[in-house]
């Protein structure tokens, strides 16, 4: 038994596709097929169109998934709990999990154990401070994206932050908006180098294998 397949180029008095009467192809001019792709007398240019058509669609939808926020593993890292309680908020609502630590040296056990997406740390804490402890995540980690916080930005500047490898510095007390906005756009840039890398190292072994 033939089955009706729909072509989405086909127009009749009906509606679109509907197979009755007299119709119009878009791909050009009147058709006799009544709707049915397999009685298409232009089946090159179907097979042509309906190719462009699922490309379209499949860049659509590859979009869309690129558009869709990602949900991160975050290590939070502060000695007031009430600070870590918020951020944790802060971030849960978003969509992330969130891992907390007191100091550094609680927060590098808490890595190793976790592996964690990225880092949120205060600077001034007991036993190891932020500067340090931005320095020996990275030691582990190279490409770990580290955004640092403090309430003393006089003593501890953008630029020492910067240095220790952070990709941000945001001074305490900040703005819900701001701290959203500072985290989103250090994990969106972090997200679009990676793929940028992963690209380069696809076409680098490309490369190998042609020659």
């Amino acid at each position: 038994m033939l089955i009706f397949k729909k072509c989405p180029f086909y127009r009749d008095s009906e509606g679109i596709g509907r197979g009755r009467g007299l119709g119009h192809c878009d791909l050009g001019g009147e058709a006799i097929c009544e709707g049915d792709i397999q009685f298409c007398d232009r089946p090159d240019e179907l097979r042509k169109q309906l190719s462009e058509k699922k490309k379209k669609e499949d860049n659509k939808r590859e979009g869309d998934q690129n558009e869709r926020p990602f949900n991160y593993k975050v290590l939070v890292v502060d000695d007031e709990e009430a600070m870590r309680k918020l951020i944790v908020t802060l971030l849960s609502q978003l969509g992330h999990q969130c891992v907390t630590a007191g100091n550094g040296v609680e927060a590098l056990n808490k890595m190793i154990q976790n592996r964690c997406d990225a880092v949120i740390t205060d600077i001034v804490m007991p036993e190891k401070d932020g500067i340090t402890l931005t320095k020996e995540l990275l030691s582990m980690y190279p490409k770990l994206p580290i955004l640092v916080m403090t309430a003393h930005s006089k003593e501890y500047s953008t630029e020492s932050a910067l240095m220790a490898g952070a990709r941000d510095f945001i001074g305490k007390p900040f703005s819900i908006d701001e701290f959203i906005l500072r985290f989103n756009k250090m994990m969106r840039d972090h997200t679009i180098f990676s793929q940028i890398e992963a690209k380069e190292n696809e076409m680098l072994l490309h490369l190998e294998k042609k020659s």
